[in-house]
């Protein structure tokens, strides 16, 4: 992703009391990634195929003033053309 904004990359730290909800991980869910309650970002099933994808940051990670929507693309919806999804075990 490109900031559409001039912020070099950034990690965005978790709301506290919201750990628990930073990816959501279920084996029947239909869609792409989900990150944070009431999904701070969401890709959708076919992705690179629909503007179903979208960012609402600041329910469950902080994200800078004035960007919770456009943070990542510049825009609400997007389309996605890849993404990868990486984990860290503690």
């Amino acid at each position: 992703m490109v900031n559409p904004h001039g912020l070099g990359p950034t990690k965005l730290p978790l709301v506290s009391g919201q750990e628990e909800r930073a990816i959501k991980c279920e084996s029947n869910y239909r869609f792409g990634p989900t990150f944070g309650s009431g999904h701070d970002l969401f890709i959708s099933a076919n992705a690179n195929t629909n503007s179903s994808c979208y960012s609402r940051l600041g329910n469950s990670y902080q994200c800078p003033p004035g960007h919770q929507k456009t943070f990542f693309t510049g825009v609400e919806s997007f389309t996605v053309q890849d993404y990868e999804v990486f984990g860290l075990n503690n």
